[in-house]
């Protein structure tokens, strides 16, 4: 059953008469009347019930009309709904984040891309960096924003900013005049990180390992900004991503430079290779690799 051969029945239903369906459908009388007799064919009986005065519904073809209707109002509905996302005027992207991404990344460029596209939608998922890469390699997620893979086998990887890590210490720490730190010295007070599973923890606690020193640990949170807080009461010490120090109060808290070479990783966008990405995701990629971080 194809769309023409149900324009094709509805028009004929509506007007009983092959040459006004016809003007109506703008085909010739023998391409309609094609069109319905194949119909009829693949639906095993007839539809009409014709002689030389007229053109009559069968009980069958009554039964059709909001079937028909149904399909074409649907068909309809879909075919302008998948025009509007391809002039981005709808639809949802779903993107997997690393949660310090999330906060310190994401606002701004959805900020801007939402001023060229306000009537599209986002969904962010925080979730660990390496449940993102599992879940876009399983396609649960279009896109993913996270640390380069070690391995990227079946993944694309589009590199949008490098990210080392600074030290923040209370105002009143001992080392607060420093211009900056080594990981020695900050790792020889209480510390305070994020809990596991976190990309951010593991990178420190195996920065911890490879200067052969214990981590103290005084408090483990989910937040970077509740972290800052128990660092501005002076219980800890900790080390954040850099792009996430504009959103640290510095009236509570000062942040130190550490050994950049240390730990140093790229934060980019991946998805699935030789996979058809949407279009929004397409636009959104394009957005991101634009973006000044």
């Amino acid at each position: 059953m194809t769309l023409k051969q149900l324009k094709a029945f509805l028009a004929l239903a509506r007007t009983l008469n092959y040459a006004n369906a016809s003007l109506e459908l703008h085909l010739s009388q023998s391409a309609l009347s094609l069109s319905i007799k194949s119909l009829e064919e693949e639906l095993g009986g007839k539809l009409f019930n014709r002689n030389t005065r007229r053109v009559e519904l069968s009980q069958e073809g009554k039964s059709l009309i909001p079937y028909a209707k149904k399909l074409l109002a649907n068909w309809d509905e879909m075919e302008n709904d998948v025009k509007q996302r391809f002039k981005l005027n709808r639809g949802t992207l779903s993107i997997a984040s690393m949660p310090f991404v999330t906060h310190a990344i994401l606002p701004e460029v959805i900020h801007e891309f939402l001023s060229l596209h306000p009537n599209l939608n986002f969904s962010i998922h925080d979730i660990p960096n390496e449940t993102i890469i599992e879940k876009v390699q399983d396609g649960i997620f279009e896109l993913g924003i996270c640390f380069e893979p070690d391995l990227t086998e079946g993944l694309e990887f589009k590199a949008l900013f490098e990210e080392d890590f600074l030290a923040l210490l209370p105002k009143n720490h001992p080392l607060a005049a420093c211009s900056s730190i080594t990981w020695q010295q900050l790792f020889s007070n209480p510390f305070i990180t994020l809990q596991r599973p976190s990309i951010v923890r593991h990178l420190i606690e195996q920065n911890c390992l490879r200067n052969h020193m214990t981590l103290d640990l005084k408090i483990e949170c989910h937040q970077i900004s509740s972290l800052s807080s128990f660092v501005a009461l002076g219980i800890g010490v900790s080390a954040i991503p850099r792009h996430f120090a504009k959103h640290i109060d510095l009236q509570q808290n000062i942040l130190l430079e550490l050994p950049a070479e240390t730990i140093h990783k790229t934060v980019g966008i991946i998805y699935k290779k030789n996979f058809e990405i949407s279009h929004i995701s397409e636009q959104f990629i394009e957005s991101l690799t634009k973006h000044k971080f």
